[in-house]
């Protein structure tokens, strides 16, 4: 097998691998099912060992599939940084930009900037896939990612943007039928609209940590339907300063005991950072992006 039919099989198989279904991966790599069964048995073939143990009901990695995965995604990562390190690599900075960022972020916080952006560099085509799931810049061919949270991929370099507070806030409406909280104890008898199951809050101050249990009518993962049904004086909620100051300036949400910080238990928010690959060979695009909206940011 030539090295580049085996660059190309090594790619199929780690898709199949990931996706757990050949036609799965005929699907996200625009090829035909039978296609995507020649790569891997020719793979196989190649190596004269059996990577996937196939059944009617599922597909799952051998012993040695596992061992060859690892190696294999290993391998996949260092060729496309060592594209990255090239594309891009110029004084000016140009080419196709994708980028991956949780949609609340992408609309508060680069949304407001893509023109400035864009006309800064003109040789820059910029991709944003939006997506509140964690992203691979490997496997989903990123040139950077943004997450909030804490950082637990290593193999990445992580830039930080910057901090992110937490604030517990209703509407004006809300608080004038039902009263404002002054005390943890008072926030018991008020309705909470729960990011999952994540239902207790943590108050700091000068004297200590209070932990609080929260329940409500409403619950949901995504930020942006918390906060429309905050905004619809449903309920008290706890979100990222960064998606709702705008709002507490305007008047249309009231920051709740604002002499406590406030965070909720075991969700861990407290930074928003970008991953992308070994900074040594950063392409003059993703610096740009970083640099960017690192300013805009803070």
């Amino acid at each position: 097998m030539e090295s580049s039919q085996l660059l190309g099989s090594i790619d199929v198989f780690i898709s199949v691998a990931d996706s757990g279904s050949f036609s799965e991966s005929a699907r996200r790599l625009s090829l035909s099912q039978p296609s995507v069964s020649r790569h891997v048995s020719s793979l196989e073939e190649y190596l004269g060992i059996r990577l996937l143990q196939r059944t009617t009901r599922r597909l799952s990695l051998t012993e040695a599939g596992h061992v060859y995965y690892s190696k294999a995604r290993q391998i996949q990562k260092d060729v496309i940084e060592a594209s990255q390190s090239v594309n891009g690599f110029k004084d000016t900075p140009s080419g196709l930009l994708k980028i991956g960022a949780p949609y609340n972020f992408t609309e508060t916080k680069i949304c407001p900037y893509l023109s400035e952006f864009l006309q800064t560099y003109p040789d820059i085509k910029l991709d944003i896939e939006c997506n509140d799931k964690l992203q691979d810049i490997v496997e989903d061919q990123l040139d950077l990612v943004i997450r909030i949270g804490e950082l637990t991929d290593s193999s990445y370099i992580a830039t930080t943007f910057g901090k992110v507070g937490m604030i517990m806030c209703a509407t004006p409406s809300y608080l004038e039928n039902y009263g404002t909280p002054k005390t943890a104890t008072d926030l018991q008898n008020h309705n909470f609209i729960v990011y999952e199951n994540y239902n207790q809050l943590l108050l700091t101050d000068g004297n200590g940590t209070q932990q609080v249990n929260i329940t409500g009518s409403f619950k949901s993962n995504i930020d942006t339907v918390m906060l429309s049904a905050t905004l619809q004086h449903i309920g008290i909620t706890v979100l990222p300063d960064m998606f709702i100051n705008d709002l507490i300036k305007q008047g249309q949400l009231i920051n709740i005991m604002p002499q406590f910080e406030v965070d909720v238990k075991n969700l861990f928010i407290n930074r928003v950072f970008a991953l992308h690959s070994n900074r040594k060979h950063q392409p003059a695009k993703v610096r740009a992006f970083l640099d960017f909206f690192k300013s805009r940011f803070n």
